[in-house]
């Protein structure tokens, strides 16, 4: 079967997913974006027999200026469609597009009859309402209401629907999709071996040798960045915070070390994949945070990647979150509520001095990571989805 996996995101485990089905001997391509700056390129471009159809705008993406994104979107909608229509699959699986391009993703598929599944990896409608109510109030509500239209539109017209969580499939009923056509496979994170030298990182980025809390991965302003300015002045010169990112909430945080001087608060940019786990080995803890509106909508896959490094997890997110279970079941880190600063610092205070328990938390993430991530029981649940699409 021909088969084209679409990841607006270019993240690194959709990639195993199109390897693993390339492996049981179907034909697959794999689409992504190239022309994002906010999403780390996890993409390789030196994948041995699998199709990499990079798709590229004619600028960089611009996440700010909404008139600006809208029109990229469509731009971006109708790259992939010609890129899809090229490779001709018997199956299109799309992940992370924008709803505008996922529209034009899956009208094309309808056109020549190639059967669509909606991988649904966060509920847009619902955090375009969320997000613009502070940006655009007076008009947050209409735009809201066409996003969440437009949204289950998308969803009840694909052929299949596979969420992320359990905790979309209400939405999913109040969209009005058919229960059959939905599925739930939780998403996972990349099996790689940590590096034997865990200073190695931190030495090229000339981090010295106080112990590092990372936050790595995607920072916008629904992430409440000024929790790590809080973190940075909790700790001083006993410890230091490393944040690679890039975007808004990067430039924030660059722009609050030096109106408030912290030393032991850095900035880097996304590092080369072959460099992720070196550093991550190098942080003693690892840091996730989500507000308590972004939590309804979205689960942060960094969760996941942080448990592959056998490192102790500390996440200020809501304790419904998906990620918060995942968390508070495999024992592998600490969970505080996404506002409360003075919890977060604590738990972290904890962690940082207490090396056994660092060590127990980070071999029961790597257990659990091990125990879920199988590759193979995850390509028979999306094979038993394709199948269903296909019928």
């Amino acid at each position: 079967m021909r088969i084209l996996i679409h990841d607006f995101g270019a993240y690194a485990f959709p990639v195993t997913l199109s390897h693993s089905l390339q492996n049981r001997g179907h034909e697959v391509a794999h689409a992504y974006c190239d022309s994002l700056v906010t999403t780390p390129r996890n993409v390789h471009d030196n994948i041995s027999g699998l199709a990499l159809l990079p798709i590229e705008t004619a600028q960089t993406f611009n996440k700010y200026n909404l008139i600006r994104r809208w029109g990229q979107e469509r731009e971006y909608g109708h790259l992939a469609a010609k890129v899809i229509l090229k490779f001709n699959p018997d199956v299109v699986i799309s992940a992370n597009a924008p709803l505008s391009a996922q529209d034009r993703i899956l009208r094309t598929c309808k056109r020549h009859d190639i059967p669509f599944v909606f991988w649904l990896q966060d509920l847009i409608g619902l955090a375009a309402s969320k997000v613009l109510r502070s940006k655009l109030p007076l008009l947050a509500p209409v735009i809201g209401r066409y996003f969440r239209s437009m949204e289950g539109r998308l969803l009840r017209e694909s052929n299949a629907v596979v969420a992320i969580t359990e905790d979309f499939r209400p939405a999913l009923q109040g969209f009005g999709v058919a229960p059959n056509r939905c599925h739930v496979i939780e998403n996972w994170g990349v099996l790689e071996k940590p590096t034997n030298e865990p200073t190695t990182w931190a030495r090229q980025h000339n981090l010295g040798d106080r112990p590092i809390l990372l936050y790595a991965g995607t920072l916008s302003m629904k992430h409440n960045p000024a929790i790590l300015v809080r973190l940075a002045e909790k700790f001083e010169e006993r410890a230091q915070v490393v944040v690679v990112s890039q975007g808004a909430g990067a430039a924030w945080l660059t722009q609050a070390i030096e109106t408030y001087n912290l030393v032991n608060l850095v900035v880097l940019p996304y590092q080369d994949p072959n460099q992720l786990p070196a550093m991550y080995s190098s942080a003693e803890v690892l840091l996730v945070l989500l507000t308590e509106d972004a939590g309804q909508f979205s689960v942060p896959s960094k969760i996941l990647t942080y448990l592959c490094a056998k490192r102790p997890v500390l996440a200020a997110i809501p304790a419904k979150n998906l990620g918060a279970r995942i968390l508070e079941s495999s024992g592998a880190g600490f969970v505080t509520a996404p506002n409360d600063h003075t919890d977060f610092i604590q738990k972290a205070e904890v962690l940082l001095g207490a090396p056994e328990l660092r060590q127990t938390m980070g071999e029961k993430a790597e257990a659990w990571a091990t125990t879920n991530f199988e590759i193979g029981r995850i390509t028979d649940r999306f094979e038993h989805v394709i199948q269903q699409a296909c019928l």
